[in-house]
């Protein structure tokens, strides 16, 4: 073992180097048709770094990325993590202002984009000092280097790159949280918490060797690297969308007898719900990993639905966990997930984690606490931003937000979000278990709840209700009448906004920031219903 590798067995670009060596004819990489092995993906992500070495990249360097999914993306990442650089994906979906920020604080040297992004990355970039130069992929254009130059080893000459990291503790990545509470923070992934993570969840998902996981998650989300990792570390493939479409992501996962996949369950939903999925052969699949935002049961069908198109191994897991904490703080196993499907199930290996109160204090089994987690695989800290690294590890925890509670027999339950808790006339409501009561009402498709500054009340519950399309017509009195007979009558909700869909971020969960703001710019009109009773 090296000894900078401070106890680990290998790097994050070691997996390229060790799958090369031992799978080189294996599939590695699979985008549009185009299937790399394991030869030619290290050998694309030596040229990658040998033309960004050309430009000036070097251990500790900043690349950042505004794209849509591709080969090149994760090329780019394992060429970064082998050089000792560090990978920042930026949301393709910000504005450009948002985007000035964020780039402004990551201090990048070099920006990937393409022709779709390249008028907000010009408007994001004009007010920073010192911008990073611009790499443009799949086009030309002033002002813009070419990428294709770069993933080519750089102009002719150029020599091999010669950085490479120093220590398990240096980071190769760099990914913003969403921002929902100010300004997006930029959480620093190590090689050690990459690593670390991956190996303490392998033999609980029970991937094998040379499986394909299917990809649409964005990769300027936490999942999709996380994921992508499990499956390489298992010298897999990965079969990488462009973006998510229903029918485009049934017929990939059929034609390359993808293994398992992500999913949120609205994405699932579609999915089953498309035209391919009425002929799919689906008995390849054996995992799907989920996180349940959403206030449903829907798993549980998805599962039924999977499993009559062939997937007769199919398990799945509930995966809980954080950009800052790890993806897998949580984790109810594939063997145990039907048992409680809506429980984030138990600690994976190496994870110590804490329910505690408002005094710090561990709080007694079934009671309510905060989700709190310490051990080697989090994130070292937020870049540029002291401050908020130390609030968010106040008392030697990573606080996480979320509420939770431990039932009789274990299992972890994520309860709500601490800032989403409604106070209404002196009692605490969990906007979930509204929710949870909501969603199983035939009318209603998906709903969120949420409180809102009330006179009376200090804060009224509101429902934000997506009806379900061939379902008899609902009203606001109606579903308060259901939640009514099934909870407290303070748990009601007082209004109901019926929309056509609910805002939601790439990792499904619902944007509740959003609707707060939308409903409370806008009186109660139209499809915005007042429930007829207060108490």
């Amino acid at each position: 073992m090296r000894p900078e590798l401070g106890g680990l067995p290998f790097l994050v670009g070691d997996i390229v180097t060790d799958n090369a060596r031992w799978a080189p004819d294996s599939p590695a990489l699979i985008f549009k048709g185009r299937v790399r092995n394991w030869a030619e993906f290290a050998r694309d992500c030596d040229l990658i770094a040998q033309g960004l070495a050309a430009l000036g990249v070097v251990r500790g360097s900043r690349v950042a990325v505004l794209d849509r999914n591709s080969d090149d993306f994760v090329l780019l990442g394992y060429a970064l993590a082998r050089m000792g650089a560090v990978l920042i994906p930026v949301n393709m979906h910000l504005r450009p202002a948002e985007l000035s920020y964020i780039l402004g604080n990551a201090q990048a040297l070099l920006l990937l984009t393409s022709p779709e992004f390249l008028p907000a990355a010009h408007q994001a970039l004009a007010p920073i000092p010192d911008p990073p130069r611009i790499l443009l992929r799949g086009g030309t254009a002033p002002d813009t280097l070419p990428w294709a130059q770069v993933a080519e080893g750089g102009p002719p000459g150029s020599p091999p790159a010669t950085s490479a990291p120093e220590s398990a503790d240096d980071p190769h990545l760099v990914l913003y949280t969403s921002g929902t509470t100010g300004r997006p923070k930029g959480a620093i992934i190590s090689h050690r918490r990459t690593v670390l993570d991956a190996l303490a969840v392998l033999p609980v998902f029970g991937i094998r060797p040379h499986e394909r996981f299917f990809c649409y998650m964005p990769l300027f989300h936490t999942g999709a690297w996380d994921y992508l990792k499990l499956y390489f570390m298992q010298r897999g493939a990965a079969v990488i969308a462009e973006r998510f479409e229903a029918e485009t992501a049934v017929q990939q996962i059929e034609t390359h007898r993808c293994n398992g996949m992500f999913g949120v369950p609205l994405v699932l939903r579609q999915m089953v719900e498309s035209q391919a999925w009425q002929t799919a052969d689906m008995s390849s699949m054996r995992l799907i990993a989920y996180a349940n935002y959403d206030p449903s049961a829907l798993i549980v069908r998805i599962v039924d639905a999977f499993r009559a198109r062939g997937a007769v191994e199919l398990g799945i897991a509930n995966a809980y966990g954080l950009t800052e904490g790890g993806p897998y703080i949580c984790i109810n196993r594939p063997d145990r997930a039907l048992e409680k499907p809506l429980s984030i199930g138990h600690p994976v290996p190496g994870a110590q984690v804490a329910l505690l109160d408002e005094r710090m204090q561990p709080v007694p089994p079934g009671e309510l606490g905060e989700i709190c987690v310490r051990g080697p695989a989090l994130m070292s800290g937020y870049l540029n931003r002291p401050e908020a690294t130390a609030e968010a590890f106040a008392g030697g925890w990573l606080h996480t937000g979320d509420l939770g509670r431990v039932d009789a027999d274990g299992f972890v339950h994520l309860v709500d979000r601490k800032k989403d808790m409604i106070r209404s006339g002196g009692e605490n409501i969990f906007a979930k278990e509204v929710e949870q009561v909501l969603v199983t009402h035939p009318a209603v498709r998906d709903c969120a709840v949420v409180g809102l500054p009330d006179d009376d009340y200090g804060e009224r519950v509101v429902a934000v209700v997506v009806r379900e399309p061939d379902a008899p017509a609902v009203s606001a009195d109606d579903l308060s009448s259901f939640v009514r007979a099934r909870l407290a009558g303070f748990k009601t909700p007082r209004q109901v906004v019926f929309v056509a869909e609910l805002p939601k971020t790439p990792a499904g969960k619902i944007k509740k920031h959003e609707i707060r703001k939308a409903i409370a710019a806008e009186a109660p009109q139209g499809a915005r219903e007042q429930v007829g009773h207060k108490t």
